[in-house]
């Protein structure tokens, strides 16, 4: 026989009690709750006497919260963003809005200009870009597709290879054109921009020199950078050579603003995906978008 069900308290006390423990005032969340202050009070006290402890300590003029009261915030906080979410998502799936997250680098460089590209093909199709270097897990957040980096072994997540990650150096061409770079050993007399970052230890010029077969023992280093866009600029300004991404550079500005001094470049062994919740059913915007990202990446490589 199965185990009958243990009765939530009324939702109304469990309200009273989320905007009190939240504001820290019986007061505030009478206002709130547009009640009075007694009858907020009395639901807390329901509250408390169907739970079999007390859920707040009073003091003179102020409250504070038990272990029994963190608890329960606890609870109905994580639970209320659960119902957030939810709302949102519910909301999204018959609109033609897709939302897509990646890093700030990834959506910076590549996704943004094959957003453009694809708003002039589909214009009824709205795009929401999430841009954060926090991997977004497409369970739990309101969105239909992200972008993520790595080997792909993602548990609960339908993966699709967009492409290779593959890294060369780059620069403007007047510092190609003074500092004379056609061999590795060239790079030494050369100032190196480095990108520092946790997520892509393979950008870094030791790990890349390293996997191009050159030890150069110390690396003139001219400049530091932990934000991708500075990197960027500072290569284009003919600051120095910095190492990119085969994907990480508008097909716009390759001879334009930055070159390939070398025909050197390293594959790491990981990859860009786009991944979405395992047995979700995407809507029909969100699969044309996918569909078309997929062709995008196919052509937007620097070869």
């Amino acid at each position: 026989m199965p185990t009958p069900r243990k009765r939530l308290p009324p939702l109304n006390t469990i309200s009273a009690f989320e905007a009190s423990a939240r504001l820290m005032s019986f007061t505030k969340a009478a206002e709130e709750l547009h009640l009075s202050q007694g009858a907020v009070s009395r639901q807390i006290q329901v509250l408390e006497e169907r739970m079999g402890v007390p859920l707040f300590t009073r003091r003179h003029k102020e409250i504070q919260l038990p272990r029994a009261g963190l608890i329960f915030q606890q609870a109905i906080a994580q639970s209320l963003n659960t119902i957030r979410r939810a709302v949102t998502m519910i909301e999204a799936l018959d609109t033609s809005t897709v939302t897509i997250a990646a890093s700030n680098a990834m959506a910076n460089f590549w996704l943004m200009p094959a957003i453009f590209e694809f708003r002039s093909q589909y214009p009824n199709i709205d795009i929401r870009v999430l841009a954060s270097n926090t991997p977004v897990d497409p369970w739990h957040e309101p969105i239909d597709l992200a972008i993520r980096y790595g080997d792909g072994h993602w548990p609960n997540l339908t993966k699709v290879k967009l492409f290779e990650e593959e890294i060369f150096p780059v620069c403007s061409p007047s510092y190609q054109s003074n500092h004379k770079i056609e061999k590795v050993q060239d790079l030494m007399e050369c100032e190196l921009i480095e990108y520092d970052s946790d997520s892509a230890e393979s950008n870094s010029w030791d790990a890349w020199l390293e996997s191009a077969g050159f030890q150069p023992g110390a690396v003139r280093k001219i400049l530091t950078l932990s934000n991708y866009d500075l990197v960027y600029r500072a290569a284009c300004s003919g600051k120095g050579v910095a190492l990119a991404w085969a994907y990480g550079v508008p097909q716009e500005d390759r001879e334009a603003l930055l070159v390939r001094p070398l025909a050197v470049s390293i594959k790491t062994g990981l990859c860009e995906y786009i991944v979405y919740a395992d047995n979700e059913e995407l809507s029909s915007p969100a699969k044309v978008f996918l569909d078309w990202l997929i062709d995008f990446a196919n052509q937007s490589v620097w070869a």
